[in-house]
C-alpha cells in the first residue's frame, strides 16, 4: 500500500462546477447591487475624504486635503486616485458602484482560483460562496472606501504567490503588494511576518532542501522587494518633497493610535461602557486643528504629536491599555452587525449576519487545525496576512469593518474546516 498525496496540479474544473461557479459570481453581483441599490446615497457619502481628495485632483489642484488646503498625505493613496480617474472620465457614483462590484466579483473569482490551487477540490465553490454571501464585504462594497479595492489586491497577491507546492516570490508579487500598501498601510505588518516567517523557515529547513538553491530564493525575494520598492517610490519621494520627511505610509497613524488609547476612551469604552457607543467627536475637537491654507509639514508635526502621546497613554497606564487591547480584539473578531449601519437592519437580518460570521470564524479555526504538513508551506501566507490585520488593530483602533479585507482568506480557511480533503490510497 502506498500513500498518494494530493498535488497543488490544478484538475480541470467540471461543466457542473463551472456552472455553480458562474452562478456564484452572478449572486455576488446581485446582493451587492441589491445593497447599492437600498441605500443609493452610501456610496456618495465621503465618511474618509476619499471623494473630497479626488475631486480636488480631479480639478487640477493635486493630492490636497478638501478641508485644509494643502498637500496632505493624511490617506493612502490609491483608492483616491482610483476616484479620481473615474471624475476625469466623466464618470461618479454609479461609474464606481460598477467598479466596486466588478472588484467583488473579481475577488470571488481569485478566491475559487485560490481554492483550486490549494487543492480544497468542492471546498472551492464554498469558499466562494463564502465570499458571495459575506455580509461585510456585501456592505463595504456600498461605501467609498477601500476595503474592496485591497481585499481584491490581497487575493490576486497571494494568486500570485501560491504555486505549485510552496510560495513562488517573483516581481508581480510585489508590485501588487505595494499596490496593497498604497491602499491599506496595514498590509507592511504582513510584510514583516512573511519575512521573518521565510528567514525562519529556510533556516528550518536548511538540512532537508528542497532542490531549490539559496541563490534562486534570494535572487526571488530581491524581485519582490525592488518591484515593491519601485511601486511605492513615487509615493514615498512625492511625500519627501512635501514633508521633508521620509512617508511611505500616511500621517493618520498618530491619530488611529492616540483615537484607541486615552482616557476618555477608556473611560466610556472599557471603565463605564454603555450600550450607546463612544462619540469621539468632542474628544477629537480638543485636538490640535489645522487652519487653512497652514504649511503641509504641520501636518507631519500633529501626526508626530498625537503618536507621542498615545505612546505616553500606554506607559503611564499599562494596566488600562491591556484592557482596551482586549477591547479590540473582541471587536475585530466580533460576530454581531455594529456601526451606524447595523440599526437599519431588521432583527432576522442581524441574527443572520451573527449566524454567518459565527459559522465562518469556527471554520476557518477548524481549517486552521486540519491543515496537513505539505498544505502547511502552501498556506502559510494566508494564515499570516490575517494574523498580521488582527495583530495590528490590537494597538491600532479597531471595529469589525478592519476585518473586512482578509475575510475572502478567512472563507478559504473556513472552507477547508468544512471539507475534509482525505488522502487518495491505492495499492
Amino acid at each position: 500500500m502506498s500513500a498518494v498525496i494530493p498535488t497543488a496540479h490544478m484538475t480541470p474544473s467540471s461543466r457542473t462546477e463551472r456552472r455553480c461557479l458562474i452562478a456564484l459570481l452572478v449572486l455576488t453581483a446581485l446582493l451587492r447591487l441589491g445593497v447599492i441599490c437600498w441605500k443609493p446615497e452610501s456610496l456618495a457619502e465621503d465618511r474618509d475624504l476619499y471623494w473630497g481628495i479626488a475631486q480636488r485632483m480631479a480639478a487640477g489642484d493635486g493630492y490636497v486635503h478638501p478641508d485644509w488646503g494643502h498637500r496632505t498625505a493624511y490617506r493612502p493613496p490609491l483608492y483616491p486616485l482610483l476616484l479620481s480617474a473615474i471624475l476625469c472620465c466623466g464618470g461618479g457614483v454609479k461609474s464606481l458602484a460598477v467598479v466596486q462590484i466588478a472588484l467583488s466579483v473579481a475577488t470571488a473569482w481569485l478566491t475559487w482560483w485560490l481554492a483550486r490551487k490549494l487543492e480544497l477540490k468542492s471546498g472551492a465553490l464554498l469558499a466562494t460562496g463564502f465570499v458571495a454571501l459575506n455580509p461585510l464585504l456585501v456592505q463595504m462594497t456600498a461605501l467609498a472606501m477601500t476595503e474592496t479595492l485591497c481585499g481584491f489586491l490581497l487575493m490576486a497577491m497571494l494568486a500570485c504567490s501560491i504555486e505549485g507546492n510552496k510560495p513562488q516570490p517573483r516581481a508581480p508579487i510585489g508590485v501588487l503588494f505595494g499596490l496593497a500598501a498604497l491602499c491599506r498601510p496595514t498590509v507592511w505588518a504582513f510584510a514583516i511576518l512573511a519575512c521573518v516567517a521565510s528567514v525562519v523557515g529556510r533556516l528550518w529547513r536548511r538540512s532537508s532542501d528542497s532542490g531549490r538553491s539559496f541563490r534562486s530564493v534570494a535572487c526571488g525575494w530581491l524581485a519582490v522587494l525592488f518591484a515593491t520598492g519601485v511601486t511605492v517610490a513615487p509615493w514615498a519621494i512625492r511625500n519627501v518633497d512635501v514633508f521633508d520627511a521620509f512617508v511611505v505610509t500616511t500621517t493618520h497613524g498618530g491619530y488611529t493610535l492616540y483615537l484607541g488609547n486615552n482616557d476618555e476612551a477608556y473611560r466610556a469604552e472599557v471603565a463605564n461602557p454603555t450600550e450607546t457607543p463612544w462619540d469621539s467627536r468632542a474628544w477629537q475637537m480638543s485636538l490640535p486643528h489645522p487652519s487653512a491654507g497652514e504649511r503641509a509639514d504641520l501636518e507631519l508635526l500633529r501626526d508626530r504629536w498625537m503618536s507621542q502621546r498615545a505612546h505616553e497613554w500606554i506607559r503611564q497606564h499599562p494596566r488600562e491599555f491591556a484592557e482596551s487591547c482586549w477591547l479590540r480584539v473582541r471587536r475585530f473578531w466580533n460576530i454581531f452587525p455594529g456601526g451606524a449601519d447595523a440599526g437599519s437592519l431588521p432583527k432576522f437580518a442581524q441574527w443572520g449576519v451573527t449566524v454567518f460570521f459565527a459559522i465562518e470564524l469556527l471554520a476557518a479555526a477548524v481549517g486552521l487545525w486540519r491543515l496537513r504538513r505539505d498544505e502547511r508551506s502552501r498556506c502559510w501566507p494566508l494564515v499570516l496576512l490575517v494574523l498580521s490585520f488582527a495583530l495590528v488593530h490590537v494597538v491600532y483602533w479597531s471595529n469589525l469593518r478592519m476585518r473586512a479585507p482578509v475575510e475572502p482568506v478567512l472563507a478559504l480557511l473556513a472552507a477547508r474546516g468544512l471539507v475534509r480533503n482525505r488522502v487518495e490510497v491505492q495499492p
